[in-house]
């Protein structure tokens, strides 16, 4: 029979649990001082892993880096000098955001989204080495103290040496204050005892009248700490919504369980003779293994059933779970200048630390979007912005605040101590990128009913906003396709994904957080008087509040032979599959340069035998990018055996056996066609509310105020249907067709349902991918009336302005980040970049957004 002399003492179970703890992530002995280093994280709209070579630099506040962003073979030049503009061109003709953008077919985006995981294999280890000592005999007890100095001062920071003392000098404490209570405990039952104990019960009892104290402490001591490595091993983390493509982080949470589990079974074996107490990375070990939830965020709006908890947030109770639980100084004070954000190693992964003025932040590395690491991005404000897609993410909470994506990402405790910044995380937390925040579920009682009509991005950002801020009511979401709502801009990057691996959220989601989804479910007319929609299936739903998300219809153009065969429209996944399978070895002719022509032409051309455009300009994109960035584009696709046909359209489709064979141009020629794709752009579907009450302008688009509410009461519309307030151009109603800005949309919508007042402010993003280069832009474009083009247009690595009059109104970049993502977050903050401060330099106005960064 064993006593646990310390079953009752809280504090010394969680003492030596700790140095358990930070023992089993010791794997060397190593200096804790972290070198901060950029991400080699690469752009899966690239498909290609970083290089060698490629710059990472991370951003500073006097270094702006023009990092090539998609390293690829064939991109070797470097860029000229920029300190003068390539030559301005004029652009009179009144451009349309939503013309031939990819998203007035389908919304650009990356390609297939994969886990994309750092080229790095070198782990750091994020504490000191366990320190072992032996009690047997008493010159080492004595000399525990020396030793325990001199391992620390070659290991680690001198704060710890104090920490040290403090921890083996409040061990022998609790051990000769125990062993006192055991022995008067035992001397009092044997005086109270009515059957005297035997030999043999002295010889199995750990303690008797010939052992010492020290022997009671060691065995005492390992009992202990069996004890709270057992309850470690019992633990798991709280099980998660899965999201599709998410496996990586959940096998690496499984084998990082199983190795500590491991680890624990052979410390249980070694500590049958000695006793480990680690010096833990700290100079507060109160903050350190206590308190750890303080900054857990919750929505604002606590009513109804909490379902999920956040998945990986690091704020719990360090006791139920340190084995999962990782600490360390990553850097000094000094090292990150107001303003700054840098990348350090801790444990087996990273964080991205965040100074403002005196406070310090740290945050999950990549996006929750794409992966992006953010450290290429821009900070401001208070806000971190992705330099792919545009996403922003709070520094102090690490919520999404601006879209692509719909969730947050990992936020941590930070201690700033004596100069160093010491970070507290969870090791689940550090390996997936991705944080659902917390939602709540319907209840019986409730009387609201949200209908949402359309499956894209708004509606599910507005279904999941109305759930994570408390509302309790009824959500359905009935869309006309087949699948769940999915990542539409990928069907023209990747045409043979199917519907499941690109799903927003998998079914179990939507059931988890009680929204209703209804498939096949195609809207024919709305009566707001009854508040009730019909389908095309006869069936209806009523509502309390409804929100119209409906999207654009691929245009189709009146020509004979439309209805042939193999004659295609992009805008579903089975879609997308079919014109993959069909083009394969074949002549395929695409109508229109927009970017999902242009994209599926720089998909099909890999299998294709031949791929042939037609454009209506001179270059692909002329009234978005310019005749100089056009013509690059054009370069480009034509060095991949792409073959054009400027300021041609198409007179009919000729075909035998109801197969289409031609495709007869404008100018006559006949070109052999046996695949066919319009991509000519898009129109509202908004044919349904015709009649309804509910305004629409005469091409058919919803008008909205910032709430993006209706002219009708409780009638809100999001998406590629509206015209809304755009704050960068004084509230001017405008169409924008953006991936992005949908998810912004559905936002607005859900807060307006709750009658919070937030108006739409965003700034619009997009980005399109050809042979695994991603161009990003930002602003708003239309009416710019000259470009001013910085960089190396052949390697390629360029940054274009597009002014209108003697502002810039939009940029475009491919390999120049963070420019597009720091001029975003320029105009969110209602500044202006002026033509002038462009004209000769391409960051100009970088001193100006720098100011924007510091809080000092």
């Amino acid at each position: 029979m064993k006593l646990n002399l310390f079953s009752s003492s809280q504090q010394f179970k969680s003492l030596f649990s700790a140095g358990e703890s930070v023992k089993k992530r010791s794997g060397s002995k190593r200096t804790n001082g972290v070198e901060a280093r950029t991400s080699k994280s690469f752009d899966p709209d690239t498909l290609n892993p970083p290089s060698d070579n490629e710059n990472s630099q991370p951003i500073n506040r006097t270094n702006l880096p023009t990092t090539q962003e998609e390293p690829t073979n064939n991109t070797g030049a470097k860029a000229e000098n920029s300190s003068g503009a390539l030559n301005s061109e004029k652009n009179i003709p009144e451009n349309k955001q939503s013309g031939e953008s990819s998203d007035t077919c389908v919304p650009e985006d990356s390609v297939i989204n994969r886990s994309v995981e750092d080229s790095d294999n070198n782990k750091p280890v994020d504490s000191v080495e366990g320190i072992q000592s032996t009690p047997d005999s008493s010159t080492n007890e004595e000399n525990r103290e020396e030793n325990l100095k001199s391992e620390s001062t070659e290991q680690g920071p001198l704060e710890e040496e104090d920490l040290d003392k403090e921890i083996h000098k409040e061990a022998e404490e609790y051990q000769k204050e125990a062993v006192s209570e055991v022995l008067k405990e035992k001397q009092a039952e044997a005086q109270n005892s009515e059957e005297p104990v035997s030999k043999e019960e002295e010889t199995e009892e750990p303690i008797s009248q010939e052992e010492s104290p020290q022997e009671i402490t060691e065995e005492t001591q390992k009992e202990s700490l069996d004890n709270t490595t057992e309850e470690h091993s019992e633990e798991t983390p709280k099980e998660s919504l899965e999201e599709p493509q998410s496996g990586g982080p959940k096998e690496s949470q499984e084998e990082t369980l199983e190795e500590e589990e491991n680890r624990e079974e052979e410390n249980r074996d070694s500590l049958s003779n000695t006793v480990e107490a680690t010096p833990v990375q700290s100079t507060d070990t109160t903050q350190q293994f206590e308190g750890l939830d303080k900054d857990q965020e919750e929505p604002s709006s606590r009513t109804g059933e909490l379902i999920q908890e956040t998945t990986t947030s690091v704020d719990s109770e360090p006791e139920e779970n340190m084995a999962d639980t990782v600490s360390g100084v990553v850097c000094n004070e000094s090292d990150l200048k107001d303003g700054d954000m840098k990348e350090f190693d801790l444990g087996e992964g990273k964080v991205l630390v965040v100074r403002e003025g005196t406070e310090f932040y740290a945050l999950g590395t990549k996006c929750s979007h794409y992966g992006a690491p953010l450290v290429n991005g821009s900070h401001c404000n208070g806000r971190v912005r992705c330099p792919w897609h545009g996403a922003c993410f709070s520094v102090k909470t690490g919520d999404i605040e601006d879209f692509p994506g719909l969730d947050s990402i990992p936020k941590f405790k930070v201690n700033v101590t004596g100069g160093k910044v010491k970070v507290t995380a969870k090791k689940t937390a550090l390996a997936d990128p991705k944080v659902q925040r917390t939602l709540c579920k319907a209840t019986k009682a409730g009387d609201k009913k949200v209908l949402i009509i359309g499956g894209g991005p708004s509606s599910v950002k507005c279904a999941e906003t109305l759930r994570q801020e408390g509302f309790t009511g009824e959500i359905t979401i009935a869309t006309q396709e087949n699948n769940l709502p999915y990542d539409r801009p990928k069907l023209s990057k990747a045409m043979d994904i199917t519907a499941d691996k690109i799903a927003l959220r998998n079914a179990e989601f939507y059931s988890k957080a009680d929204i209703n989804i209804l498939t096949q479910k195609q809207a024919t007319s709305v009566d707001v008087s009854n508040k009730k929609v019909t389908f095309q299936d006869g069936s209806s739903e009523s509502y309390t509040s409804l929100v119209l998300g409906t999207g654009g219809r691929p245009r189709v153009l009146p020509i004979p032979g439309k209805d042939l065969q193999n004659v295609y429209q992009l805008r579903t996944p089975e879609d997308a599959n079919k014109i993959a399978e069909h083009a394969a070895g074949k002549n395929v002719v695409i109508i229109g340069s927009s970017f999902i022509g242009m994209e599926v032409a720089a998909y099909l051309i890999e299998t294709a035998r031949s791929v042939s455009v037609l454009v209506r300009g001179k270059v692909p994109f002329q009234n978005i990018f310019g005749l100089k960035i056009g013509t690059m584009l054009k370069k480009m696709h034509e060095d991949n055996g792409v073959k054009f046909y400027f300021e041609r359209g198409i007179k009919e489709f000729v075909g035998s056996d109801g197969k289409v064979t031609e495709a007869v141009l404008s100018d006559d020629t006949r070109l052999p066609a046996d695949v066919c794709v319009m991509g000519v752009g898009v129109v509202p579907a908004t044919d349904f509310i015709k009649g309804s009450g509910i305004e629409m302008t005469d091409r058919g688009f919803v008008p909205v105020n910032k709430m993006m509410q209706t002219n009708q009461t409780d009638v809100y519309a999001t998406g590629d249907i509206v015209e809304f307030p755009l704050f960068s151009v004084e509230d001017k109603n405008v169409n924008i067709q953006h991936w992005q800005m949908a998810h912004a949309h559905g936002k607005t919508a859900a807060l307006g349902i709750l009658g919070r007042d937030e108006p739409i402010r965003s700034v619009p993003f997009f980005w399109t991918v050809q042979y695994k280069k991603s161009i990003r832009y930002t602003g708003y474009g239309p009416g710019y009336d000259d470009i001013v083009v910085h960089g190396d247009l052949d390697a390629p690595k360029f940054i274009a302005y597009y002014t209108k009059g003697d502002e810039v109104v939009a940029a475009a970049s491919l390999n120049f980040d963070p420019f597009v993502a720091r001029l975003a977050d320029m105009m969110l903050a209602g500044e202006k970049v002026l033509k002038s401060e462009v004209q000769s330099d391409a960051d100009g106005w970088m001193s100006r957004f720098e100011k924007l960064t510091v809080k000092a």
